[in-house]
Order: C-alpha cells, then sequence, then structure tokens
C-alpha cells in the first residue's frame, strides 16, 4: 500500500518542497553570511573569511542531511525496513550493498560538498580557493570521528578516501565561484599600444 506512494515522481515532490522550505531560510542565512563578513572584515592581510567557512561547512552537512532524506525514505519502503530489529544499521547495509544506491549517496555527499565550498567562496568573495577548501572542516571532522570510534561500516580504505574526496570536491566549489567572478587587470599593467602602420 505504501509503495504506491513512494514513486520516484512522489520523491521528487518531497525533494523539491524540502527545498523550497528549507531553502528560503538558507539563504537569508547566506546573506546574514555576507552582511557579517563584511562587517568582520576590517583587516585586509586577512585571507580566511571564519563566517563564510562556518557557514559554507554547515551548508555541506545540512544539504547532505537533507538532500539524503528521499533516498532513506525509498530504502526503507522498497526493503520493508520500517519495523526492521536493526533499525539504522538496516538502511546503512542496504544502501551499501546496492552499487546505485551507494553511488547515488556519494553523489548527494560530494555534490554538497562543492555546494559547501561554493557557498563558502561567495560570502568571502576572496581567496575563494581556500575558504572552498576549509568549509569542508565540518564533513571532515564527523569523517574522523567515525573512522576513530569505529562507527562506520565501510573498509578502512573506503573511509580514507572519503576523507579526502570531501576537501577535494570543496576546493571544486571554491574552483567553480572563482570562475564567475570578473577577471580584472592587474595593478601596474598597461594597456596595448595601438599598432602603428
Amino acid at each position: 500500500m505504501l509503495e504506491g506512494l513512494f514513486s520516484p515522481l512522489h520523491l521528487l515532490i518531497l525533494l523539491f518542497s524540502a527545498l523550497i522550505v528549507f531553502g528560503i531560510p538558507l539563504l537569508l542565512v547566506f546573506l546574514l553570511g555576507r552582511w557579517l563578513d563584511k562587517r568582520l572584515q576590517r583587516h585586509p592581510g586577512v585571507r580566511v573569511s571564519i563566517v563564510a567557512v562556518v557557514i559554507g561547512g554547515i551548508t555541506d552537512v545540512v544539504a547532505s542531511s537533507l538532500l539524503a532524506i528521499p533516498l532513506v525514505i525509498y530504502v526503507i519502503v522498497k526493503y520493508d525496513l520500517l519495523h526492521a530489529p536493526k533499525g539504522s544499521a538496516a538502511i546503512v547495509s542496504s544502501i551499501h550493498s546496492s552499487a546505485g544506491l551507494y553511488g547515488l549517496q556519494l553523489s548527494i555527499g560530494l555534490g554538497c560538498s562543492v555546494l559547501g565550498g561554493y557557498v563558502a567562496a561567495w560570502i568571502a568573495k576572496h581567496d575563494e580557493l581556500l575558504n572552498g577548501l576549509l568549509s569542508s572542516f565540518l564533513c571532515t571532522a564527523i569523517g574522523v570521528y567515525s573512522v576513530l570510534s569505529g562507527k562506520d561500516s565501510q573498509s578502512l580504505l573506503a573511509q580514507i578516501l572519503l576523507l579526502i574526496a570531501a576537501p577535494a570536491f570543496a576546493l571544486l566549489g571554491g574552483y567553480l565561484r572563482q570562475t564567475q567572478r570578473p577577471i580584472g587587470r592587474a595593478p601596474g599593467m598597461v594597456d596595448p599600444s595601438p599598432e602603428v602602420h
């Protein structure tokens, strides 16, 4: 009976509803972050924007969690795990046992790392690569905690590769923002002189 309710169309509607409901407050937080960054950025030699890095890191983790909700609901319904004795371990096991679902989970997580890096670079408006890279601090801290506590069911090699991938994709987000910045002339550049014939 519930299987018809959670078709791909319904999951997309749920995803877009979550993006709208959480997207507007998130946009307000971004604008507040940019305003705070302007107020706190009084020192010209400072390269790291703390506000931008923190908001980028929070964006990464919150967006990953929100976008994983439809995937978790799909797995619960498809494999009838609502009353499973292992609870969340059964859900994780089901996702990791399917290459497609695991790939989707990785795509969501790494895509949100790109988003977090982009947001950090967008708020900082300078040193986009550095601020984008540093925005992965929260995701990386959660990953290190998971490795050290032994709570992750993946192999140690997979966990280490994911710890490396999160900052790399956050750096990609900073790079994407940097490529959108208008290219200005460097100080001291002289316009080319017109050719004389």
